[in-house]
């Protein structure tokens, strides 16, 4: 990931995996491939369990602490946003 101002940047990459997933979902229907259209649905409910787990970026802290507010403990950079998706991911694919 690249730095913005000597930070790692912390935006949330939800709204991109959801227009993916969708389109997978979507192409795995077409083809009738239930794998790719079960892989789309749990790494949709994967992001949605892992912000319910309060693993957040730092734009949905600045929504819940208000921006001025938000101290580095509270939010993860991307890349480890998108780490703890992945590691939610892996366990609720088994």
């Amino acid at each position: 990931m690249g730095r913005v101002g000597g930070n790692p940047p912390s935006t949330n990459p939800i709204a991109s995996i959801f227009a993916w997933t969708r389109g997978l979902e979507h192409r795995g229907n077409l083809d009738g491939n239930k794998d790719l259209v079960r892989y789309a649905q749990v790494m949709e409910e994967a992001c949605i369990e892992t912000v319910d787990a309060g693993k957040i970026t730092k734009d949905l802290a600045g929504c819940i602490y208000g921006i001025k507010n938000v101290k580095p403990d509270q939010y993860l950079n991307t890349e480890d946003f998108l780490d703890a998706i992945n590691e939610t991911f892996g366990k609720m694919w088994k």
